[in-house]
């Protein structure tokens, strides 16, 4: 028995006529009068009685109210089903970047809290293997990660900020004399780079792709786990470290000189992953927030916008939707 069936016999129930309940359907008469009958069929029993007068019998009568009730509960399903697709609320985990000043980030983050302001954001700090890892074990909804995710299979990744890398060197080393550095010129130099666990994609980058191309054999030096430690290493005269350009800019560590890389320059990219199995309205309309964000400030091809401090810092001012938290999920 279908719903169209339940639909048809309920209007030529309430019409008692199959030309008006024909009308009402908005189908023509003979198939109306053939699907009554092909129910009639299915059930065993005469629903209705025909002649100058259309007649429920008693099976009729039966059926019209559980009939009506079925119909009903049909349509409240689809109502919620529809309601459902579009409804946000709820929570979202954010894995928001450790290191870095970054634009977009913040800009979603406050965007997508003035238009879903029943949607609870906690926001996670941490480095990139901590988000990836957090991601896989459903611990985050989306997290900003940096170049890519290790299994193309589980998560999704869209890059929407690149910026070139620049050098930390020590302010008396020679290559701080230098207006831009060739990749070649760190053959024998040492070398701070983030462990592998931290951000597994830029370490491979570093050492595969960009000074694995240029032929120079990394001389790492120390692995350090902030950006802080980083540049107090290069200052202590340790070696040099790779450096977002925007950083570069802003950054300020006595004895500490930035200096740009020959062109062209290798690039950093901060991108959002997500699982591939996610079915939240939430995910959904942050990664529309996203989208849109990226696509009015040009991140989507190549180009770069002027970065500027996270204005979803901690303390103070904070949107009141928004918890953070630092370090790895629980």
């Amino acid at each position: 028995m279908e719903l169209r069936h339940l639909r048809y016999f309920i209007a030529v129930a309430e019409e008692l006529h199959f030309g008006r309940a024909a009308q009402r359907l908005r189908i023509t008469q003979p198939p109306l009068s053939f699907q009554i009958q092909a129910l009639e069929r299915e059930l065993g029993v005469q629903l209705f009685v025909r002649g100058r007068q259309v007649l429920l019998t008693e099976a009729g009568r039966a059926l019209l109210g559980k009939a009506r009730e079925a119909i009903e509960a049909a349509d409240a399903a689809a109502r919620a089903a529809q309601q459902a697709s579009t409804t946000v609320n709820g929570r979202l985990r954010v894995g928001y970047p450790a290191a870095g000043v970054f634009e977009l980030p913040p800009q979603a983050l406050r965007t997508f809290q003035e238009r879903f302001p029943d949607v609870g954001t906690e926001t996670v700090v941490g480095a990139t293997g901590a988000h990836l890892e957090a991601l896989a074990a459903d611990q985050l909804d989306v997290a900003f990660v940096r170049l890519g995710v290790l299994d193309g299979e589980l998560m999704h990744y869209r890059p929407l900020q690149p910026e070139p890398l620049h050098l930390a060197v020590p302010e008396d080393h020679p290559l701080a004399r230098l207006p831009a550095v060739p990749l070649r010129c760190l053959a024998g130099v040492p070398i701070i780079l983030f462990p592998y666990g931290l951000e597994p994609l830029l370490y491979r980058y570093l050492v595969t792709d960009v000074l694995g191309r240029a032929r120079v054999a990394p001389s790492i030096a120390f692995e350090a786990t902030t950006l802080e430690s980083a540049c107090s290493a290069v200052a202590a005269r340790l070696g040099v470290a790779f450096v977002g350009e925007s950083l570069a800019r802003i950054f300020a560590i006595p004895g500490v000189a930035y200096r740009p890389l020959a062109a062209p320059p290798p690039m950093s990219k901060l991108g959002v992953a997500w699982r591939q199995d996610a079915t939240s309205n939430t995910v959904r309309w942050f990664l529309e927030v996203l989208e849109e964000l990226a696509a009015t400030n040009g991140n989507g091809n190549g180009h770069r916008t002027a970065a500027r401090a996270p204005v979803l810092a901690a303390g103070p001012g904070r949107s009141p939707g928004i918890s953070w938290r630092d370090g790895e999920p629980g």
